[in-house]
This record gives structure tokens, sequence and C-alpha cells, in this order.
């Protein structure tokens, strides 16, 4: 399993089970061998391999990674072997690996990390945006990606709501690992990873508004991010240090102050 996400309103658990191919809805409070509430299984769900999840709570909905390259979304509740409500993925989408999902309910969005393999070193991975209410295959309502934004290897995306603020994790390194040709290291020291920080409403190649990278952070291959706005923090897990990092960022939760009369 790659994957989890807490609902805090109804405490449960929901987990996304890769060699399953199910989603698996589990009470708050479970332990031990206790079953799941609900299953989510089955040809007709379209969903294959899934590796990441997201729940929106706004709009009662469950967004999921079909795991084979599609991004399905089910009403919350959703048990069984029953079809998607909305699908979105194919050529014009440019849906590919999933590595990530969120949603801006405030703006009607849903955010995907999404790789690309080139089979060389360059990279097309990026942050698609898409309405909420797509389906089908439409093209993304926005796409950063490009050399300026360091998008190499993106990993997990979230969203911040209130300010409009996309962080996602970035390994922003190419692999070195060839069966034919064996190097001693996974990845080029000179290029760690880090958090980027872009604003919802961001398109084309954008380099990120914030970074967290460089050797103080410990940060190497950022593997994945959560913010607490109230305590003015970002939490990173590393899957290279093995640990889990916590950042200040008082600057991107304080709210923009209101204008005044006279339009100051």
């Amino acid at each position: 399993m790659h994957g989890i996400f807490y609902d805090p309103i109804h405490d449960e658990i929901v987990v996304p089970v890769a060699l399953g191919g199910a989603i698996l809805t589990l009470p708050g409070d479970a332990a031990g061998d206790a079953p799941p509430k609900r299953i989510l299984q089955g040809p007709r769900t379209g969903i294959v391999q899934p590796d990441t999840l997201f729940v929106d709570l706004e709009h009662d909905e469950l967004i999921v990674e079909s795991g084979d390259d599609a991004v399905l979304v089910f009403p919350r509740t959703a048990y069984g072997d029953v079809a998607p409500t909305r699908r979105i993925g194919g050529p014009n989408s440019g849906v590919s690996n999933i590595y990530g999902l969120a949603t801006d309910s405030k703006r009607g969005c849903i955010v995907v990390a999404n790789r690309v393999d080139t089979g060389g070193r360059e990279s097309d991975d990026a942050i698609l945006v898409f309405n909420r209410l797509d389906n089908g295959d439409p093209k993304p309502r926005t796409k950063i990606a490009g050399p300026h934004t360091g998008i190499i290897k993106i990993r997990q995306v979230f969203v911040d709501e209130e300010h409009g603020l996309i962080y996602a994790t970035i390994k922003n390194n190419f692999e070195a690992y060839h069966y034919e040709d064996p190097r001693p290291s996974p990845w080029d020291p000179d290029r760690t990873g880090f958090i980027g920080v872009w604003s919802i409403d961001d398109n084309g190649d954008v380099p990120p508004r914030a970074v967290i990278k460089g050797p103080a952070t410990g940060l190497v291959w950022p593997a994945g991010v959560a913010i607490n706005p109230k305590n003015h923090e970002v939490y990173a897990i590393d899957s290279v240090s093995n640990a889990l990092f916590m950042f200040k960022m008082p600057e991107f939760f304080i709210k923009p102050a209101a204008a005044t009369a006279g339009g100051r």
C-alpha cells in the first residue's frame, strides 16, 4: 500500500490496495483484524492498481488513481463493484502515471501529480489541474511543467485551499540505475529533491514561488508533503533520509490584508 487518507468528519481511514485493485474504508478506531466498513472493487469500478487517493469532504467524493492512467471519481460512500461517476483520462488529458491527487474545493479543481517516463534525461512531469466536474478526455485547465519549474520525478501534492497554493514534492533527479550498466548510486548528489510551491492559477513553465531545498533541510528524495496552516508548518517525509521533517513557513499562511474602501 502506498497511500492513505484520514477523514476527520466521518472518522474513517481510506486506503488504496494496489495488489488487490481495491479501496478499503475502515473505521477510525479499527485495530487488529477489523473488517473494513466498505470495499470498492471489481471490473465496473475501473480500479486496476491504485496507489493514491483523496477524499473531497466538501463535495462528499472519493478521487482515486485507477492504476491505468486515469482519475476516477466516486461518491464517498461507494462500495462494491460500481462504475465511477466521472473519469478523466486519454491523450488530451495528458494523464499518465499518477503519483499524487488533491482537490481545491473552493476553486472547483482536481490537482494531479503526473509523471511521464520519457526514457531519457528529460522530463515532461507536470502538475495538471482539471475542473472538478471534468469527465472524459478533457484538456487540463492548467499545466505546470517545463525546465524552469524543476519538476523531475514528481511525487505528492497538497493544496492549501485558503491561500490557493499547491505544495509538491519533487525528486529532481533522473534514475541512474540501469540493468545493463549498474551504477553505485541511484541519484545524482548534486540534484537533490525539494518541496516547491505554486499558485493554483499558475500555468506553463513557471518557477516555484517558494522552495524548501538544500543540505540544511535534510531533504534528498522528498516523497510526501502535508501542511498545518494553523501552526504555519509544512511537513515532509523523505525516502532516502527515512525521516519526517517539519518546516516553518509563516508568511505563506497569513491572510492577505483586506482592501480598504479606497481600493488600497
